[in-house]
This record gives C-alpha cells, sequence and structure tokens, in this order.
C-alpha cells in the first residue's frame, strides 16, 4: 500500500508546487500602458479590450502582431509620431496585451472579425489602417470585407503567405494547444518557454536587426504582460495552426491601396523575398524597405517609417 501511495504524494506534492509557482508568477506587477494616450472604452462581445487614443485629424487604426507585447508596447514609438498629423488608435485583439484574456478557442477568424468590429467601433472617414506580421494579414482580410470604411492599408512585415501545414504537422501542434491549455501542467510549461532568457533570445534572433535592441526594459515588458493570467491562450493557438490566415486568395480583392514596409535584415521566418508575392498579388500595392531594421522597423527606424507612413497616407487617392 506504501508503495502505491508514495508516487500519489509525490506527484501531490510536484502539483502544488507547479500551481504556487504559477500563481506567484500571475501575481507579478502588471505591466503599463507604454503609448500613453486617452484610454477609450470598448467592450467586445462581453470582454473588456485595452484601446487608446492620441491625436486629431484623419483616422490611423493600429492592428498589433499577435505575441506577447502587443499594442501596449509594439506601437510606443510610433504610436506619438503619427499622433502629430493623425487622430491614431490602438487596440489590442482579444487575449493579448492589456484586455481581457479568456480561455475560449481562438481562432484566425475571431480576430478578422474583431477588426472589423473596430472599424465600425471606432469610426471615422476617411481612416486608414497601419497593421503588422499576423495582425496585417487578419486587417487585409478584414478589408476585403469592409473595404467601404478604410481608405488604406500600411502592413509592416506581413505574413500570412504560408502554405498549408501538413497533417502531421497540424497534429502535432494541436496536441501542443491542448497540452498548454490544461490549467497547471500547461501553465508550467508554458512559463517556462517564455522565461525572460526565452524571451531575449527570440527578440535577438527573431526580431531585431541589432540585438542590442532587446533591451532589459523591452523583455521586462515582454515577461509582465505573458505571465498575466490566461496569456498563454493565445500562443498556444497560434503554435496548434489555429491562427493561420493565407491571405493569398485575399489580395487579389484587395480594394484599397497597399504599403508593404519591411525591414532589409528580417529573418528567414518573414524574409524581404516575401513582399515580391504580396506585390505580385495585389491589386494595388508598393513597397518601402529599411535597411536597418529586421522584423520591427517601427521600433528600431520609427522616424524613417512615420516618413513613409505619412507620404503614403497623405497620398491623394484616384478619383
Amino acid at each position: 500500500m506504501k508503495k502505491l501511495v508514495r508516487p500519489l504524494v509525490a506527484g501531490a506534492g510536484v502539483t502544488g508546487a507547479l500551481a504556487a509557482a504559477n500563481r506567484a508568477l500571475s501575481n507579478a506587477p502588471l505591466p503599463t500602458n507604454a503609448l500613453g494616450g486617452t484610454r477609450r472604452a470598448w467592450r467586445w462581445r462581453g470582454h473588456d479590450i485595452f484601446a487608446t487614443e492620441a491625436g486629431t485629424g484623419p483616422l490611423v487604426l493600429l492592428v498589433h502582431g499577435v505575441y506577447a507585447g502587443a499594442s501596449s508596447y509594439e506601437y510606443r514609438k510610433l504610436f506619438p509620431l503619427l499622433a502629430r498629423r493623425h487622430r491614431v488608435v490602438a487596440f489590442d485583439l482579444l487575449g493579448c496585451g492589456l484586455s481581457d484574456k479568456p480561455k475560449i478557442s481562438y481562432h484566425a477568424e475571431l480576430f478578422v472579425e474583431q477588426i472589423v468590429d473596430a472599424f465600425e467601433a471606432f469610426g471615422g472617414v476617411p481612416a486608414a489602417v497601419v497593421a503588422s506580421s499576423l495582425g496585417a494579414a487578419f486587417a487585409i482580410r478584414a478589408l476585403t470585407r469592409s473595404g467601404d470604411r478604410i481608405e488604406r492599408l500600411a502592413a509592416i512585415c506581413p505574413t500570412g503567405l504560408a502554405g498549408t501545414l501538413d497533417n502531421e504537422s497540424l497534429a502535432a501542434g494541436s496536441a501542443i494547444t491542448t497540452f498548454l491549455r490544461i490549467p497547471i501542467l500547461g501553465e508550467a510549461a508554458f512559463n517556462v518557454l517564455a522565461s525572460k532568457p526565452s524571451i531575449r533570445r527570440f527578440l535577438a534572433r527573431q526580431a531585431y536587426a541589432d540585438r542590442a535592441r532587446a533591451t532589459s526594459e523591452v523583455v521586462d515588458h515582454y515577461y509582465a504582460v505573458t505571465h498575466q493570467p490566461g496569456a498563454r491562450y493565445v500562443p498556444a493557438a497560434f503554435v496548434g495552426g489555429r491562427l493561420n490566415c493565407d491571405v493569398a486568395r485575399d489580395l487579389p480583392f484587395l480594394t484599397v491601396p497597399l504599403q508593404l514596409l519591411w525591414g532589409e535584415q528580417a529573418p528567414a521566418i518573414s524574409p524581404r523575398s516575401n513582399a515580391d508575392e504580396f506585390l505580385r498579388l495585389a491589386r494595388d500595392a508598393r513597397l518601402v524597405t529599411f535597411a536597418d531594421s529586421g522584423l520591427l522597423p517601427h521600433e528600431e527606424e520609427p522616424e524613417a517609417v512615420d516618413a513613409a507612413l505619412e507620404m503614403f497616407l497623405s497620398r491623394a487617392l484616384p478619383v
């Protein structure tokens, strides 16, 4: 009997220790709003969404990439620059950044629908969208459905042109997604994956052209956002392929002008050469590149990105 009980006691002890560690991390100080501006109340489908705005003039909506930092940090340098000449609104996608993080089934269409609803929620015509990474793919699909509300789209290192994953990859990703959603063990595994060294390594190798830009301040913010309760659900969905959004079929139907902004030193996960396919598929597209940037030119070269955006946003549209 003792031989049977000991493993159970040991297992309970490990589970208890993991639960305590998870609670300690989730009780860490919350991240701050790095954008500033005036908070906008937006309750979407029963959930509170972080949104803030600044400036006056034509409306520009900012759509962030799908990762821990989200709009509360990604646009911290570009936000005030754009606000000098525009009314700029930044908002979180559900489950990201400073917004509610419910345990629901996250998928690409959910975020596309949220972006469509944001066009209505924040109003203003003419309007433009600036979106990055996978958020740009969601925005492209959203604009094919609500292009009448938006005049133009600027996409920063967009993704969403990858081919369909094979069955083996989908099965493995689905298993990881399921595991990461488990209350104690899944949360503990995610906390290990989202440690400060892991975050710093990812940013230095995959996001920035200059690794020195992955400073302690940046890492600390991402770490704080990542360890909020429920922060693992969107990354888990991403790993499982549930956020895949292949926009190759959407781009030919995009009726608004498209500006692509790409860092020349972007890594293999989203190389500069991918821009050529976006240019080929879109009806009206142009490309601006930034020699000293990776996947985040709006962080590494914000003044240059702002200048490129201003030329695009102020350009007269054909009658």
